[in-house]
């Protein structure tokens, strides 16, 4: 692999390159993303939906300031109800999936502090009336895939969909790496841009997880494996 000087593209790019009119911020903590992305120059709407109470009273203060920034105080899942919102002592750790054995090796900040009850909607019910080049962003703590279940009717409207994807498994029913590749690409959409997230507590040069940005397949990637088999 060839290591050039030359500028890496970054999710900034392809949100200019595809003219991304709404971004979707499903489990926005107190706002990080959000921020992120205004001060990289992002000026387009974003709706921003986190479940937790203390993260989504800060979260809403910073929305109510931009002018162009929405909040949903809700989950994303697979199907509409009710759950128990796992709340851990650092609260970017808190998740719908109970923790693995490994999860406090990572971090000791990851431990349940306590539960909440919350609200659980669909993708297909919050997404469907917006219009314009759309990108997805998913950072849910092992539940990126119920998720996406829940948006199988709008999920082909999506100009790309950013997903954090894990190595080390530090929740309970999280999928694999490579199950979460072929889960999208049975979808339609191929890996666009991938950057590590954290890395491991002892073998301090590898990635915990990466954030995977994906885009559609198009013509110029050749035909799908499922049409080639």
């Amino acid at each position: 692999m060839h290591v050039g000087r030359r500028r890496v593209r970054d999710l900034i790019d392809f949100i200019e390159d595809r003219a991304i009119a709404t971004v979707v911020d499903v489990g926005a903590n107190t706002g990080q993303f959000g921020h992120s992305l205004r001060r990289a120059g992002y000026r387009g709407k974003i709706l921003s939906i986190e479940p937790g109470e203390t993260e989504f009273e800060v979260l809403s203060q910073k929305a109510k300031a931009d002018g162009n920034w929405e909040t949903l105080h809700c989950a994303l899942g697979a199907s509409s109800g009710t759950a128990v919102l796992n709340v851990s002592q650092l609260s970017v750790f808190n998740s719908l999936l109970s923790l693995s054995a490994a999860a406090t090796l990572h971090d000791e900040r990851m431990s349940v502090d306590h539960t909440e009850d919350i609200a659980v909607r669909t993708l297909d019910e919050l997404v469907a009336p917006l219009s314009g080049n759309t990108l997805l962003k998913i950072d849910t703590q092992g539940y990126e895939k119920q998720v996406l279940e829940g948006g199988r009717r709008i999920l082909g409207r999506m100009a790309g969909i950013l997903l954090e994807l894990p190595v080390i498994h530090t929740y309970e029913g999280e999928w694999e790496f490579h199950d979460a590749l072929k889960y999208m690409a049975d979808l339609g959409f191929v890996p666009a841009q991938m950057q590590p997230v954290g890395f491991h507590t002892v073998d301090k040069v590898s990635a915990v997880e990466f954030d995977c940005l994906f885009r559609p397949r198009s013509g110029v990637d050749g035909p799908s494996p499922a049409e080639t088999d």
